[in-house]
């Protein structure tokens, strides 16, 4: 067996606890032209600080960026200055910045550009002739936004909600003049049209990827516009890359506003590719990043985690946090890798189909983590199928014990649908963080249990399994996997509610209180931030969200009512919702 972490509560480091007692108890008051005089102080509402040494306060002052002084009103009233802006909260709920633990945040300007896919509640597409109406609706009244990258385009519908893929017949109905692409919730499916399919190169000579399907139609080898994983996948930065630098800086503009509409102040891209860093660089060598993002680049590019952009300080508001490896596809659409049969097999496929791997040789994962360790870096690593994270720990764990087992590299499983008991002990046995997605038991519950069984279902992202095991577990969106809303993400990890209303999982809910931690402090600390980041402390950074109710108190099959008023990134608002 590995070692075991020892389960604690997040450590502050010394020189900042040392920083702090000094900002609180060297403050001699907030008299106009004292040096400690607060720039904004936050009074008059809720203030969840998500520090279990202090959970709750009263008012919070911030000056240069940072938090001086939290606590009661007086206190913290002690710091107001002649130029002290005082926010009177009435009745709002003030909370840490959201640090979402798995999102692809290049990609949020494409789902704010492109035609909305989405089911309720996030759309209004919950048949293949609403998706044809959706999306010729949008062409017609978007042309300029056809002309950034060439191609009618839309994001998340749901084959899950309308029966099927859409096919390259479906899609010439909107259009046989313009290429057509649409992507699956998933990120992990796409369908393109019969100029789309010329366009990408797909014709019935093609052969299928390894990691991939080109769909067929049925008796022959011509394409029928569905394409699954590594098929599609390499294909969409291709499709929504923005022509010109002028586009790409409006994709830019629009994922960040709808990224700090939900609250994020630190955002991630959680599969880089070398495009996508390019453009973060310049973003940020541009100085256009409020928020922070920090970037896992993909194992085929892994040659740009040895720059200068790998750190665990960011530079323009950008870093490189480590590398990404992802070893299946997607449960809801069937593809990742399992050890047992889905009941419901995809079209096509036998009925002892389990999915399939996205690297079949256990050698190649396992030189990818070996130089992880050898180069000190953090990986993420995408696995859904029981299957695929049966790879993930029978690789990792030689690569573990040939580093000398290191306890603090923060390797971390991501979506881990299917995960078994076991595999959460041997998680724990190898200190790695589980990135779960309990969003999943709302938008796909009913239908898990139709593919996998019931019972199995049951056990989705199961949380409170991973943390009784000392596993250090995170809740995150996924986006643009439907909307990037934390709020929604958090619903869920409490409530575990599918679309029919079922519980899925009763013991696996969290608390409030538990699962704002996980895209609060958790998700700093899974990003190496948590001496700065995640929690209303004296001396971090001043990254704060306002919001409508407080979701510790307010009904919890209401949270996912509450919406984002503003958002504060080191003291400086980067949002603030129209009418406050």
């Amino acid at each position: 067996m590995y070692s075991t972490p020892t389960h604690r509560r997040l450590p502050t480091p010394e020189p900042l606890l040392a920083a702090a007692a000094a900002l609180v108890f060297g403050a001699c008051g907030g008299e106009a032209g004292s040096d400690n005089a607060a720039d904004r102080i936050f009074v008059g509402g809720s203030v969840v600080t998500v520090d279990s040494a202090n959970p709750t306060a009263e008012a919070v002052a911030v000056a240069d960026g940072r938090i001086i002084a939290v606590g009661s009103e007086d206190e913290v009233m002690a710091f107001q200055g002649s130029d002290t802006e005082v926010t009177e909260l009435g009745g709002l709920t003030l909370v840490p910045g959201f640090i979402d633990p798995h999102a692809h945040v290049t990609a949020f300007g494409a789902q704010a550009v492109g035609a909305n896919l989405l089911a309720s509640p996030d759309g209004e597409v919950e048949t293949v002739e609403e998706l044809v109406a959706v999306l010729g609706r949008w062409a017609e009244e978007n042309p300029e936004d056809i002309d950034r990258t060439g191609w009618i385009y839309g994001i998340g519908y749901d084959d899950a909600i309308l029966g099927r893929h859409p096919t390259r017949d479906d899609l010439d109905q909107v259009s046989t003049d313009l290429p057509i692409m649409v992507i699956h919730i998933s990120g992990h499916f796409g369908a393109v049209n019969s100029l789309g399919l010329e366009m990408i190169g797909y014709d019935a000579g093609t052969p299928d990827p390894e990691g991939g399907i080109i769909r067929r139609r049925p008796g022959g080898t011509e394409p029928n516009g569905v394409l699954e994983e590594l098929a599609a996948i390499p294909k969409f930065g291709l499709v929504l890359s923005p022509s010109s630098q002028e586009d790409s800086r409006y994709f830019l503009e629009k994922g960040l506003e709808m990224a700090k509409s939900f609250g994020y102040t630190t955002a991630q891209d959680g599969r880089a590719m070398r495009s996508t860093h390019e453009s973060l660089v310049a973003a940020a060598e541009a100085g256009l990043l409020d928020i922070d993002i920090v970037s896992y680049i993909d194992y085929t590019a892994r040659d740009l985690i040895d720059g200068p952009r790998h750190s665990r300080d960011y530079d323009g508001g950008y870093r490189i946090g480590g590398l990404k490896i992802t070893l299946d596809g997607s449960p809801q659409g069937r593809t990742a890798w399992r050890t047992q049969p889905y009941l419901i097999p995809p079209d096509g496929q036998d009925a002892d189909y389990v999915g399939y791997p996205a690297i079949p040789d256990d050698a190649v994962v396992e030189e990818l983590l070996q130089e992880a360790y050898a180069k000190g870096w953090q990986t993420l690593v995408h696995a859904n199928g029981d299957a695929a994270i049966d790879q993930l720990i029978r690789t990792l764990g030689p690569a573990h014990l040939a580093a000398g087992s290191p306890d603090d590299r923060r390797h971390t499983l991501i979506h881990g649908q299917y995960i078994r008991m076991d595999q959460l002990d041997a998680l724990a046995d190898l200190n790695v963080i589980a990135s779960l997605f309990p969003m999943h038991t709302f938008y796909w519950g009913d239908w898990h249990g139709q593919i996998i069984g019931q019972e199995l279902g049951q056990h989705i992202s199961p949380m409170r399994s991973a943390k009784e095991r000392g596993v250090i577990a995170t809740s995150h969106t996924d986006a643009p996997v439907a909307l990037p809303n934390l709020m929604q993400v958090m619903w869920a990890t409490v409530n575990r509610v599918s679309r029919s209303g079922e519980v899925i999982g009763p013991d696996e809910r969290l608390t409030p209180a538990e699962a704002l931690e996980t895209f609060t402090l958790l998700g700093a600390y899974q990003h190496f931030e948590e001496d700065r980041k995640g929690s209303i402390e004296v001396g971090k950074l001043a990254d704060l969200v306002i919001l409508s109710d407080n979701p510790l108190t307010v009904d919890p099959m209401q949270i996912n009512q509450i919406v984002v008023m503003e958002t504060i990134k080191e003291g400086a608002t980067v949002f603030q919702r129209e009418g406050t």
